[in-house]
């Protein structure tokens, strides 16, 4: 894992069972376990797992990731991890945690000191070596999480609402579309694979991501070490215009060591699954997978449009479905702030599922900045890395 992590543990007189700890490869059994058994409420109730190894993503150049949990009679009942890398923030590449991954087993729901005390230990950690900004997101449906979160308890650190998230969900026809990609009087995509392609699109990115904020801030070698996690060469397509790049993204489909497991719908959804599912199929609309399967979908990754050149972006978008389809992906996952300048057309031109949330800056007195001194750009962080 990049940066120091610190081989510590926390324990107190009144609570001695409950210890905190650094998470270790040997406690990836226990953690993978406590992913399974802990659903995200919703509409739709989903499990976020990470199989067949918690720590495939740990070692990343240009991120530190740092992952604690709690232990009680030996048994892991509550796990977080926070992420640090480059992201910009008011224009400036600077240094950003997301915190992540916040579990708490069901058999010690409501135990306000197991959070509380896990946030302290988490600011321990952090103090020699801090972030200049926190942030997380919270799905918009987990009213439970989010009202505990935002009352602001003594012991807990801030939460500061900065602006709502919606992740789109674009369904993959089997069918060729009947609209042709060259008629957007660009050249069609393509999948390019020399080194100056990429670092064209590297520097597209970047300068379009100056522009958001908590957008990442990238390397070449970042992009190089995601490739044993399915982020391989021939996963990156290009619209050119004039011989520049007018567009360019990733099609990343990260279910080796990344799943969403559909776990329940609400009753009325599930009552009314099959016959929408009936409609989806002669209206092109997204089906509702069976309980217990994976989302069979992919990330439309790395990005780079300009915010108003819509034409570039339908033909990306209409690229990456083809090639999709011909991956057996049912799903292209892509994610923006709610008043981003895309939302809008991509929901008028694709009949899309969307799922909601809220982005936080997260601080704690003395350590992390503050949402008052964000100058107000739109927010962009990458939906692949939440």
């Amino acid at each position: 894992m990049a940066g120091t992590i610190l081989d510590r543990q926390l324990t107190s007189t009144r609570a001695s069972r409950i210890r905190f700890d650094t998470a270790k490869e040997r406690d990836d059994a226990d953690i993978r376990r406590l992913l399974r058994e802990s659903p995200v409420p919703g509409q739709v109730t989903l499990t976020l797992e990470r199989e067949p190894d918690y720590f495939a993503d740990a070692d990343l150049p240009g991120e530190e990731k740092q992952t604690i949990l709690a232990r009680e009679g030996g048994h892991v009942i509550c796990v977080g991890n926070c992420t640090v890398r480059e992201r910009f923030i008011n224009g400036q590449a600077r240094r950003v945690g997301y915190l992540g991954g916040l579990r708490l087993d069901a058999g010690v729901a409501g135990r306000f000191d197991i959070l509380r005390r896990g946030y302290d230990f988490f600011r321990e950690l952090q103090a020699g070596a801090p972030a200049d900004f926190y942030f997380t997101s919270i799905t918009s449906d987990n009213v439970r999480a989010r009202n505990f979160l935002e009352r602001g308890l003594p012991g807990m650190p801030a939460y500061e609402f900065i602006g709502e998230f919606v992740t789109l969900l674009l369904p993959v026809e089997r069918r060729s579309p009947t609209r042709r990609v060259s008629e957007t009087r660009m050249n069609p995509a393509g999948s390019e694979t020399g080194a100056s392609i990429a670092d064209e699109l590297l520097a597209l990115t970047n300068e379009d991501n100056r522009r958001l904020q908590f957008a990442p801030c990238w390397s070449a070698d970042e992009f190089t070490a995601l490739q044993p996690l399915g982020l391989l060469a021939d996963s990156f397509h290009f619209i050119r215009d004039d011989g520049c790049i007018a567009a360019g993204a990733a099609l990343w489909d990260q279910r080796t060591f990344k799943q969403t497991v559909i776990r329940s719908y609400a009753p009325w959804l599930a009552r009314l699954r099959p016959a929408l599912n009936l409609a989806a199929r002669i209206t092109s609309q997204p089906r509702l997978p069976a309980v217990g399967t994976t989302l069979a979908h992919a990330f439309v990754f790395h990005l780079a449009v300009a915010p108003d050149d819509t034409n570039a972006l339908h033909a990306l978008i209409a690229a990456l479905r083809e090639i999709a389809a011909a991956r057996n992906i049912e799903f292209l996952t892509l994610g923006f702030a709610v008043n981003g300048p895309q939302v809008a057309s991509l929901r008028r031109k694709y009949r899309c599922r969307e799922y909601h949330s809220r982005i936080y800056v997260v601080r704690w007195p003395g350590l992390g900045g503050s949402s008052r001194e964000l100058d107000g750009r739109c927010l962009g962080p990458e939906a692949a890395l939440l």
